[in-house]
């Protein structure tokens, strides 16, 4: 009983520390934890490791580990390719160890591998209290399964120690759970930071600057409009004066985006039918998407409500939608989807075009950054902004070459 005792405590010591350690000294962003090679895989495969080299065995070809902490999370806090990666290195290991269950082991983690695969776009998006439920039911049923085979090879008299070593395991990887929960929210608040200081300097650069600049654009563009009046003109001078003041609009508009970062309207928030918003705002891109060759295919749940504030959230949609339209270069479909799930209102808007690297998506939203050619990267930025102010959260999925989906959640009335 006292080896069962040192064995397990071992086990938790091999888990809890080396995330610990990660938690204390690694400073990872989500997509960089992404890739196989990143720290949070090395850590897994170490605990990995450490965790199957000293367990404990109940009988020959029977052992007990912590296998699985560092196994789920690798897919949940990784992604695909690490949970691959690390399922890889923990079946290897388990053929070098040997022993007659290595072929329970095996259909077992390919069965959970195939699970993660095939949740994989819904788990990352799960709010800490839906994770731990997902996680914990993977965990028991992965239990339950080695359960029945104990049964079927006439084991009964380990189950009451897998039971009671599993229950420790489960509570280990909620502790492990919690604490990569925790480094989530410190690398949220980091990037929050990082970006509230970059949008302060460009705020107090935008309201000492934008004034002074649009007064004497106002003045030049109302004296090229009053010579382009006049009759004695050639064609050409004309041609030359509306170039212009085409571009005169333009660097009015760039004036006005930075006037709406430096302040934003985010007070006199109402009840807004959201529902009603959407629609209005694709009957407004429609006559824009035609041109583009572009249809706009919506599905729309009645009566949903926000607080917020319509210019604003008309201001949002039609960044997003403009964005997606001109994303798609030789035509396509835009998807606008608004329903109700788990007391949030959620509008998706996806499109088919070129998408976006990992590292363009981490980029996407700050000052200055964009993928178009004549682009400022104001639009997005004011737009993230304004669905902050009404307490709303924005998430943007990408894939290279197949297109871009953005997702907006607001809370429900």
């Amino acid at each position: 009983m006292n080896l069962e005792v040192e064995v397990i405590l071992y086990q938790v010591v091999a888990v809890l520390l080396p995330i610990s350690v990660y938690h204390i000294f690694f400073n990872e962003k989500d997509s960089e934890r992404r890739k196989p090679h990143s720290k949070l895989s090395f850590i897994l495969i170490l605990i990995l490791v450490l965790a199957m080299s000293f367990p404990e065995k109940f009988s020959e070809g029977y052992v007990y580990d912590f296998r699985i902490v560092p196994f789920i999370i690798a897919f949940v806090y990784g992604g695909t390719r690490p949970g691959l990666l690390t399922a890889a290195v923990l079946l290897g290991y388990r053929y070098f160890i040997g022993g007659e269950g290595f072929y329970v082991v095996l259909i077992n983690y390919l069965l959970t591998c195939a699970v993660f695969i095939w949740m994989r776009n819904r788990y990352e998006f799960f709010k800490k209290k839906h994770k731990l439920m997902f996680i914990s039911l993977v965990f028991w049923v992965n239990t339950l399964i080695v359960m029945v085979t104990l049964f079927s090879k006439n084991q009964i008299e380990q189950i009451p120690f897998m039971f009671m070593f599993y229950f420790i395991t489960w509570v280990c990887l909620l502790m492990v759970v919690f604490i990569m929960e925790n480094v989530n929210q410190q690398q949220q608040m980091r990037e929050k930071l990082q970006r509230d200081e970059r949008l302060n300097v460009i705020s107090q650069l935008a309201a000492s600057v934008a004034h002074e600049v649009r007064n004497p654009l106002t003045s030049v563009r109302g004296f090229l409009q009053l010579i382009r009046d006049d009759e004695d003109l050639k064609s050409a001078q004309k041609h030359y004066i509306d170039i212009a003041l085409t571009e005169l609009k333009h660097a009015q508009s760039i004036i006005n985006d930075y006037l709406s970062l430096a302040k934003p309207n985010t007070e006199g928030l109402t009840t807004v039918n959201i529902s009603e918003e959407v629609r209005k705002t694709v009957a407004l891109m429609t006559s824009f998407s035609n041109i583009q060759n572009i249809s706009i295919q919506m599905q729309i749940q009645a009566s949903l409500y926000i607080k917020g504030n319509k210019s604003e959230i008309k201001q949002v949609l039609v960044n997003i939608m403009k964005n997606g339209i001109e994303a798609m270069e030789t035509g396509g479909m835009l998807h606008v989807l608004t329903y109700e799930k788990d007391g949030e209102i959620i509008i998706q808007i996806i499109d088919s075009g070129k998408g976006m690297t990992n590292s363009q998506l981490a980029k996407l939203g700050t000052p200055f950054y964009t993928t178009k050619e004549k682009g400022t990267g104001i639009g997005l930025t004011i737009s993230f902004q304004y669905i902050q102010a009404m307490k709303g959260t924005i998430t943007v999925e990408s894939e290279l070459g197949k297109g871009t989906t953005f997702t907006i959640r607001f809370p429900c009335l």
